[in-house]
């Protein structure tokens, strides 16, 4: 049966959704996005940024769709392995096997959720300011254009997600259905929209994004900015993302234009050990090639809340030293003879000084030794057979590697404060090391290669000896579980392979089976979206 839903946003309530812990839009439909005519003040615009923020990290429980989308590409990529023993959702299976006929999985109508609150609250930002123009109140003229170019930032990371995820591969059918596209407020409910084009989701991406580059400021000012802004969307987190989404459109001129901004504002740097950018707590710290990060911490305005992801991918569980949480996801063998990462290449030291049951190994053991890539080293974990403490897991007879990029703070603390890098300098230079190579700039390419190889403690390749596969293979390595490898191949017209997966086989970049189905809490109630 039809639900109505009807929600009349207030100050009160926005204020409800920041300092409360009130979860808003809770249970909504993405078309319940409404226009209130009851903002007063530019600080009320601040708070439904704010807003969208948590909207994407979170609207129930732990269910945003930041993080989340990490899951959804570690599933269907050839990095991750899915350990069924250890799966009590049949979901799981069906997505690691690249089976994309259901509607009902939990994890994307978490994520379709959490997107449209966000695209939501950014939409009335942009259309009030558009219709209204700027307050005229102390933060008016120094305000406004940072918080429209955030809601234009936010909309366009909200849509280019959930398109990577619900859409054909960029260049396989443009003309075919993608995602429900809202760019305005509404005063109607239930509008039920329908799905626009690959095209058409793209050009708006782009739109947004240049509007973005254009408004936000280069970097935080104290004397000018909130206080939370710090931690947020800056002009090189714009630019970062047009580079993405160029360079997924295969506009790879343009992709290069924006990595050469980046590169060349010298605002980041690749001169910190690996570690560096994921071990940072609190408002404001961050790694120094981070562009931009999320960060979990609690003031008037902002109450992120821990990701997921490390729930699936993490090394050890939210909130708990043991290494006996939930996690599903290893590294797949095939990735890690890829990598030159196999166990036979490193050593596993700090062992726990007995086995489970009477023993229980914490996050403190299982280190990596002996292989020379500082990435392996400090952001990996190794369990051999007989050491993973759950029960299903007794009868394994190899050792398996556990990424270790999250829940890196205090035991026992369930809301920790921790900071998650979405944009990392790494990733420009190896999107232009491949744009440089196939351009024939092979001089340039290893120049950029070898910055990331050189941070991760390998030797440099010469120009003469850099290979395509080379590149793929380091960009494998360095963003590991980080919602690229998949995608990166897409862009490029490459096959995906298997991985671990039994009797599998590579799979076309335009193979249908990497586009989810709108998921069924939209589906059922709107007729639009169902073909």
């Amino acid at each position: 049966m039809k639900k109505i839903l009807k929600y009349i946003l207030t100050l009160s309530l926005v204020g409800s959704l920041t300092s409360c812990g009130e979860d808003f839009f809770d249970n909504a439909r993405q078309q319940s996005n409404i226009a209130t005519d009851v903002w007063g003040s530019t600080v009320d615009l601040e708070r439904l940024i704010s807003g969208a923020y948590y909207g994407v990290s979170s609207y129930e429980g732990f269910r945003g769709i930041h993080g989340l989308q990490m899951v959804h590409e570690a599933l269907v990529s050839d990095v991750g392995l899915l350990h069924t023993a250890g799966v009590t959702d049949d979901w799981q299976n069906d997505v690691y096997n690249r089976r994309n006929a259901r509607n009902d999985i939990p994890l994307y109508a978490w994520m379709w959720r959490g997107a449209y609150q966000g695209a939501a609250l950014a939409n009335e930002v942009i259309g009030w300011v558009e219709k209204n123009g700027a307050f005229k109140d102390q933060y008016g003229p120094i305000w406004t254009d940072r918080i429209v170019g955030e809601a234009h930032f936010l909309r366009a990371w909200i849509y280019f997600t959930l398109a990577r995820i619900h859409s054909p591969a960029y260049g396989a059918n443009n003309a075919a259905p993608s995602i429900i596209l809202n760019i305005t407020p509404s005063k109607e409910g239930f509008a039920n929209p329908p799905r626009a084009t690959v095209q058409q989701v793209y050009e708006q991406i782009v739109k947004d994004l240049e509007t973005a580059v254009r408004l936000l400021p280069e970097a935080y000012n104290a004397q000018r900015d909130p206080i939370d802004y710090q931690d947020r969307a800056q002009r090189d987190a714009a630019r970062f993302l047009l580079a993405r989404v160029h360079f997924q459109m295969k506009n790879f001129t343009k992709a290069k234009e924006q990595c050469d901004a980046i590169i060349s504002g010298g605002r980041f740097n690749l001169t910190e050990a690996p570690i560096e950018a994921w071990n940072k707590t609190g408002s404001g710290a961050r790694g120094r090639e981070v562009v931009w990060q999320y960060v979990q911490f609690n003031t008037a305005q902002q109450q992120w809340k821990s990701s997921p992801v490390g729930s699936y991918l993490g090394f050890q569980a939210r909130g708990n030293n043991n290494i006996n949480g939930g996690r599903t996801i290893s590294a797949s063998n095939a990735f890690l003879t890829a990598a030159g990462w196999a166990p036979s290449t490193f050593t596993i030291g700090a062992l726990p000084t007995g086995r489970p049951p009477s023993v229980l190994g914490t996050g403190a053991n299982f280190t990596i030794t002996g292989n020379p890539d500082l990435r392996l080293q400090q952001l990996w974990r190794a369990i051999p057979a007989g050491f993973d403490p759950r029960p299903e897991f007794t009868s394994y007879t190899q050792t398996f590697v556990w990424c270790n990029k999250w829940n890196r703070t205090a035991a026992g603390v369930n809301n920790n404060l921790f900071s998650l890098p979405m944009m990392r300098l790494a990733e420009i230079h190896l999107t232009r090391a491949i744009i440089r190579f196939r351009d024939g700039d092979r001089a340039g390419a290893a120049d950029d290669l070898n910055l990331v190889r050189r941070r991760a403690g390998l030797t440099a390749i010469t120009a003469a000896n850099l290979t395509e596969n080379d590149i793929h293979t380091e960009r494998m390595r360095e963003l590991a579980f980080e919602e690229d490898r998949t995608y990166y191949l897409q862009a490029l017209n490459l096959p995906i392979p298997a991985g671990d997966r039994e009797g599998g086989q590579m799979m076309p970049w335009n193979a249908a089976n990497f586009a989810m189905p709108i998921p069924a809490i939209e589906a059922d109630l709107n007729p639009s979206v169902r073909n």
